[in-house]
Order: structure tokens, then C-alpha cells, then sequence
């Protein structure tokens, strides 16, 4: 269990006191996960030496600082590296086959990818351009926020620990989903190679929509629905996003189905079974797989006629 200190001596992590923020915070939490018997000492200088077994970061300008002048190293994304991204560089893949190497490799990118490379963009200030008419939080505002208050008298590196023992948590749960994720992937492979007239089937829910539009099996392209078990009972018919990140579909459920739910929405469909179409069009919902099915084709024959 990670341990705080006043005394340098005794610490085997060093980092930067004063405010903190998510960078040191979760490079903290993925250190305590690393070294045995973690010990922190959050310090404004570093103008004493240290053993060779120390890991100074965030500060003092060493291998895992990215305040200098000259540093430059970036992600393959473009992403400058900052001291989260340069300890997991290092640290990561071993860590990761630990857990279970069949799949370190690709989570090792996923994680990067869904966590480190915002916190590390984030520190060097290239903050993304959230156009909403609410305050967007992101998660280095929210590690920032566990800072004492301005007119609060406490010791903030109480503070950092609990910011810590959050952001160890989000790693863990990050670690946990990615995992999940690559070992979906070999599972959804085989269903885009068992796909058959733009429908897609998967005898649980998993993760599918990332690896159906970046499959190199040509038969990904022509999938337009996948259907799944709903974990309230029945089927889930889903639509399959045109790229990543985009609620714009390769085909809708038609409009005149959107916000329907039970008698209604089987009037309009003609579904038997059918339940529940989300108002936005991209999730319908039914009793039967036989159902599920006709929703589907449904929906395909439309876009087809509309076309």
C-alpha cells in the first residue's frame, strides 16, 4: 500500500509538491501498482541526490520529466509524451504481462490510446475544444478538483493521496475493460466472418462497434445492424457507427420507429415482439431473435428503397 512522506529519505517516488494534477496523480497510482512497498515524497526541488532505486518524475528535468527545453518525444498519435505516458512507456507491457500476455500487447496500445494519451495532452496544454453550452468536466479537472481550497488550512498531500486512490481505481478499472476488450475482439472477428446479409450476431454483448469498422475482413464493410441478448430479456438490434467517436450510422432504424416502445411501436413495424426503438435510432429492441432479425431487415430494406 502506497505511503506518503515529508522525508526524502524514506521515499522510493519522488514528484513535485504544491497543486497537483492528473499527470502526477495517476503516474503515482501506476507506480504504487509497480515498485514493492511504494513510499512518496512530494517535493519543490530537487537539489539533493538520491539511490539508484528512486523514481523521480515530473520534476528535476530526468528520464521521466517532460519540462525540458528540448524534450520532444510523442505518441505515434502526435501526442507529446508526458510523465504518466514516459513511465508507462517502461513500466507498462511488464506490468500488463503480468495480467495475461496472450493480450498485453494490444491493451498496452488500448490504454494509451483511452487514457493516457488525453492526461498527457492535457499536461502539455493542448486541451481538446468542447463546444456545449454546460461545463464539460474532464478528468483532469476533476483529479484538480481534490486540491485544498484556497481557504481551506489542511495539508494537501492528504489531498493528493485521496486523488490517488481514485485515480488507481480508474487505472485498474481502465486495465480490467481493456482486457475485456482484446480478448472481444477474437470473438467478433469470427462474427463478422459468420455475418450474413449486412446482420451480425454475437450470442452475448460485448464490445463490437470499434472492431467491426476497423476489421480487415471485407465483409466488415457490409455489416449494417448486429444483433445481441438484451440484458433486460429479448434482443437488441444495434445500428453500426459510419467511423469511431461519431453517432452518424451506416443505416438507421427508419424514423417513423424512433421514441415507439411495445403496441405502439409493433403497429408501426410490424415486429410482433418488438419493444422499444430509441428515439435517436440507433438501438431498437425485441422479444424474439426472430424478431430481432425482421427489425433489421426491416430497417435494410428501407434504406435499400431509399436509396
Amino acid at each position: 500500500m502506497l505511503k506518503i512522506t515529508k522525508n526524502v529519505s524514506e521515499a522510493n517516488l519522488i514528484t513535485h509538491g504544491s497543486k497537483f494534477h492528473a499527470d502526477d496523480v495517476f503516474s503515482t497510482a501506476f507506480m504504487s501498482l509497480i515498485i514493492e512497498n511504494p513510499v512518496v515524497c512530494r517535493v519543490n526541488n530537487i537539489d539533493f541526490s538520491v539511490g539508484e532505486d528512486v523514481i523521480i518524475y515530473d520534476i528535476g528535468f530526468g528520464e521521466f520529466d517532460h519540462h525540458q527545453k528540448e524534450f520532444d518525444l510523442r505518441h505515434d498519435s502526435g501526442v507529446k509524451y508526458a510523465s504518466f505516458g514516459l513511465l508507462f512507456k517502461k513500466y507498462g507491457l511488464d506490468y500488463l504481462n503480468k495480467i495475461n500476455p496472450k493480450y498485453s500487447d494490444v491493451v498496452f496500445s488500448m490504454i494509451e490510446h483511452d487514457l493516457i494519451e488525453s492526461i498527457d495532452a492535457i499536461d502539455n496544454g493542448d486541451f481538446p475544444v468542447i463546444d456545449t453550452p454546460y461545463n464539460y468536466k474532464s478528468l483532469d479537472s476533476i483529479i484538480g478538483d481534490f486540491n485544498a481550497c484556497w481557504n481551506e488550512d489542511i495539508d494537501n498531500d492528504n489531498c493528493f493521496m485521496r486523488a490517488v486512490v481514485v485515480a488507481e481505481m480508474i487505472f485498474l478499472s481502465v486495465v480490467k475493460k481493456c482486457f475485456a476488450k482484446a480478448e472481444a475482439k477474437e470473438i467478433v472477428e469470427d462474427a463478422i466472418d459468420a455475418s450474413s446479409n449486412h446482420i451480425m450476431y454475437l450470442s452475448e454483448y460485448m464490445p463490437f462497434k470499434d472492431f467491426v469498422i476497423s476489421s480487415s475482413n471485407p465483409k466488415a464493410l457490409d455489416i449494417l445492424f448486429c444483433i445481441t441478448p438484451s440484458s433486460r430479456g429479448g434482443y437488441n438490434v444495434h445500428t453500426i457507427p459510419i467511423e469511431k467517436n461519431t453517432h452518424l450510422t451506416r443505416c438507421d432504424l427508419p424514423s417513423s420507429w424512433g421514441g415507439l416502445c411495445d403496441k405502439e411501436l409493433q403497429d408501426v413495424s410490424g415486429v410482433e415482439s418488438a419493444t422499444f426503438c430509441h428515439l435517436s435510432l440507433f438501438l431498437g429492441a425485441c422479444g424474439t431473435l426472430d424478431d430481432a432479425y425482421k427489425m433489421a431487415r426491416l430497417a435494410i430494406e428501407k434504406k435499400n428503397n431509399f436509396e
